[in-house]
């Protein structure tokens, strides 16, 4: 895959460690990718619902002076079979979230999930986002991240600059993603203290 284009950002991970790049006005560091991770929330109507998804656990950084707003829907995952995804998320008067860590247990874990954010300049912010789980099989394969920059300090109005950070996984998931060990780190972040 060539990158010809000044405003498109490419970087091949061998590793989830290697899983960043570098734009003009961003950084994305991708700490954590999780596959068909079952979870399950509470909604006010309907009670305790279940659903999996795939989540990753992304820094982003705003490197430029002034403020740019992240949004969810600028945001794709590519998987294994070139299908494209959008995020997601179980809906919007979910409450207590917990995720399956294994047959017996689910542990609370309160995810911090980009909506709409406006990141001030020089400054950083650690959020989840929401993909469909994928099918028994296929696993990401790239994620895409489109910021649109307009004038110093605005986050709407005329788009002065576009800028798209791509990270490529070269390495398999399957080796990182083995069934009942999903959520360790999560485990060792439990936040319901």
């Amino acid at each position: 895959m060539s990158n010809t284009d000044d405003r498109h950002f490419l970087k091949t991970a061998d590793s989830i460690s290697d899983s960043s790049c570098i734009g003009r006005y961003m950084t994305v560091n991708i700490e954590h990718v999780f596959n068909n991770i079952q979870l399950s929330a509470e909604n006010i109507e309907r009670g305790r619902i279940a659903k999996r998804f795939t989540l990753a656990r992304i820094l982003f950084s705003n490197i430029w002076q002034h403020r740019i707003e992240i949004e969810n829907s600028k945001m794709k995952m590519i998987d294994t079979q070139g299908m494209q995804h959008s995020t997601t998320f179980f809906d919007e008067y979910a409450v207590d979230i917990r995720v399956r860590v294994s047959a017996s247990r689910e542990l609370s874990y309160k995810f911090e999930r980009l909506i709409t954010q406006e990141l001030e300049g020089q400054s950083k912010s650690r959020l989840w986002l929401w993909f469909p789980a994928l099918p028994m099989g296929i696993y990401p394969h790239r994620l895409i991240f489109q910021f649109w920059i307009f004038a110093p300090g605005n986050t709407s109005g005329q788009v002065e600059d576009k800028e798209t950070l791509e990270v490529v996984f070269a390495f398999k998931f399957t080796e990182q993603l083995q069934p009942g060990q999903h959520f360790v780190p999560l485990e060792i972040e439990d936040t319901s203290n």
